[in-house]
Order: structure tokens, then sequence, then C-alpha cells
């Protein structure tokens, strides 16, 4: 295990009450007497530039779009700040904190991190930095209620941006500051599938970020209704998986139950845009058997793709999961009953999706998809 990969254990079995204080003080220390303003120019976008994850690629999407718009965008890198492993070359080189801590006068901030490592970038910026600048996080959550550092988190903010009206909803009732959905916002990509299966064989394909908690992101349940619905032969299953090494033994337990399934393979390693591209085109089916999502980035990737998507039909991919490319599965309201990780201790429920149903519609869709056009 990494250095930065003990920081992050050591920080998420901590107790929450403790991680509050700590963060609390910090704040206070460093961001307090901000004095904010209207929207002004720079804008500085600030997330983890230089990460594969799902958080760093909801950044640089953010960012790109407010260029296109035409804003005076400055990229601020926070990699190690949000103890993130640091394995992406961005094609713009962000700055890193130290460059814009000088900075004084007027401005818009917006922080691509969820507490508590929302807290440690304001830390890191610092109230010299801060004052005088709106200050906005742009925040994802997963379930209908919102742990105590997250409510802690929203004294600092002028505003919340998020990316669907789920997480709008959690966050909503704990705050009178204005909370903004702001989707994701996927261009649409210059490839897209033109045939499914010309060779008889369905592929279905689930890309997700182990350190987002596997039973969250719930590969397991994907795993079981390929297994369900298919004989040898019939189809195969991609899992891509990013920062694998965030759970050693989640991902040694993964390995081993996808190896007793034929025709599943695991794609580990770090992919270019240009990569990840080429893999959703090879794919005929995106499958995610979450138990929620705050918006469901790949799930919206792929549709755009041309994919199929059966995905669980709860959270925040509903906001856009809708047309002939969309099958959402039927599901199930349980308790989250997680023992460490953010979700700990939180009495909440998220959703458990009919597998079977799923194995249902997967096994209807090779039926029909083999050689029919994408655009039929």
């Amino acid at each position: 295990m990494t250095g930065k990969n003990f920081l992050k254990r050591c920080w998420k079995t901590s107790p929450q009450s403790l991680r509050c204080l700590l963060l609390g003080g910090l704040c206070l220390l460093r961001a307090q007497k901000r004095v904010t303003v209207a929207d002004a120019a720079p804008l500085f976008v600030c997330g983890a530039f230089r990460s594969s994850s799902g958080l760093a690629h909801s950044a640089r999407l953010y960012a790109q779009h407010q260029q296109r718009m035409g804003a005076d965008v400055l990229l601020v890198d926070i990699t190690a700040t949000m103890l993130q492993q640091r394995d992406f070359s961005p094609a713009e080189e962000p700055l890193d904190p130290e460059q814009i801590l000088n900075t004084r006068g007027r401005g818009t901030v917006v922080i691509h991190a969820n507490p508590p490592q929302f807290q440690l970038a304001l830390c890191k910026l610092g109230k010299d930095f801060l004052r005088g600048k709106r200050l906005i996080g742009y925040w994802a959550w997963e379930l209908e209620t919102i742990p105590d550092i997250w409510r802690q988190a929203l004294q600092y903010v002028d505003e919340v941006e998020v990316p669907s009206s789920f997480v709008q909803r959690a966050l909503q009732g704990h705050t009178d500051k204005k909370i903004s959905v702001v989707p994701h916002a996927v261009p649409q990509p210059a490839g897209r599938k033109t045939a499914y299966a010309e060779d008889g064989v369905l592929r279905c394909l689930f890309v997700f970020d182990a350190a987002s908690s596997y039973e969250r992101k719930n590969p397991l349940a994907a795993l079981k209704a390929f297994e369900l619905a298919f004989a040898p032969g019939e189809a195969e299953l991609t899992f891509k998986v990013s920062n694998y090494q965030a759970d050693d033994k989640a991902f040694a337990a993964f390995q081993a139950a996808c190896a007793r399934v034929p025709g599943v393979r695991i794609l580990a390693e770090t992919l270019s845009s240009a990569a990840l591209e080429a893999l959703y085109l090879r794919h005929d089916v995106y499958l995610s058997l979450h138990r929620s999502e705050g918006y469901g980035l790949t799930i919206r990737e792929a549709m755009l793709y041309g994919l199929h998507v059966v995905a669980t039909g709860w959270s925040g991919n509903m906001d856009f999961m809708t047309g002939a490319l969309a099958h959402p599965v039927s599901y199930r309201l349980v308790p989250v009953n997680m023992t460490s990780g953010s979700y700990k201790g939180l009495k909440a429920t998220w959703a458990e999706a009919d597998v079977r149903e799923a194995a249902g519609i997967l096994q209807e869709l090779r039926r029909r998809l083999p050689n029919q056009r994408a655009d039929a």
C-alpha cells in the first residue's frame, strides 16, 4: 500500500466527529473573514486534474465547458491535496496551488471536491486568496442523507452546484443557500456506434472507480446478471477499473469472482481519452447495477456513444436515462449498513437492483441487437 493510500485509509476509518473537529478548526484558521462579491472573473476551477478518477473527469468537463462558453478560466490542480493518485496527464497543464495563492481581488472559485476533501482544499488555498472571491462547491453525493461533515462544509460556500436533482434534494433541506443543478457537460463524441454484435457476440461494459466503493458501484451484481443471462461464447463482459489499489483485498476478491465466469475480463490500466472512446465503441451494452449514483457519468457517456444501457432505475442517472437506449432495472430500497468509509453510520437506504430482471433484459438485447443498425 502506498503512503498516500495509507493516509486515505487512516482518514476514512477515523471517527467522523474527529474529522469534523479537525477540519472545522483548520478551515476557520485558514479561510475566516472572507468577503464575498457577485460572480466575477477570473474563474478558478480547482480539481484533481492530474488524476484519472471520476471526480477529476467531471472537473475537466466543467472547465472545458466554461472555456467553450468564453469564460476566463484558470485550472488549479489539487490532486495531492485531495489525496488522489497522480496518474493522468491533462491536455492543458494546470497551475499548482502555490502559483495562485498570492492572487488577490475578485474572482469566482469552483472547487470540484466533496467534503472532507473540500475542506482540505480550502485549507490549502487559504483565507488571503479566498477573501473577496465567490466560493462555489461542486459536489456529488450518492445518498438521500448527508453526513455531518457535509453539513459543516455548507457554512463555507456561497453556493453549491450539483450534477443531478437527486443530489439537490439531498442537500436542499440543510441550507438556505442556493443549490443549483449543473449537469456534467458531456460533449457529443465524434464516434458513435453504427451496428451491434456483428459477429453474434454481445459485448457488455462497466467502467468504475474502485475508490468510489465496491459496495456502491456493485460490480458483482453486474457479474451475476451476466452469468445468469448467457452461455459461454454468447457474450463478453469487460470491467474497466481505475484506482484498483484503493482496496487490495476487495480487488483480489473481485478478480477471483470474475475468473470463475467465462467471457469476463478486467482492464486496470489508465487509458487515454482516445483509448477510452475506442473501448466504449467496441461494446454494445453498458451494464451498471449500482446501488446509487450522484449522476452516473459513465452511463451518460455510454448513451452518447450509442450503447444500450441496462442500469439500476434509481438515483442521479434517472435525470437523463430515457429513450430507446435506456433499460432501467427494477430495484428495492435496502439499508446501507456500511461499517467503514464515507457511508459509515448513516441511516440511509440505497437500491438493490433485480439481477434476474437485468439478466432477462440482456438476453432480449442479445436476441434482437445482432446486425441491427445503431440508428434504427
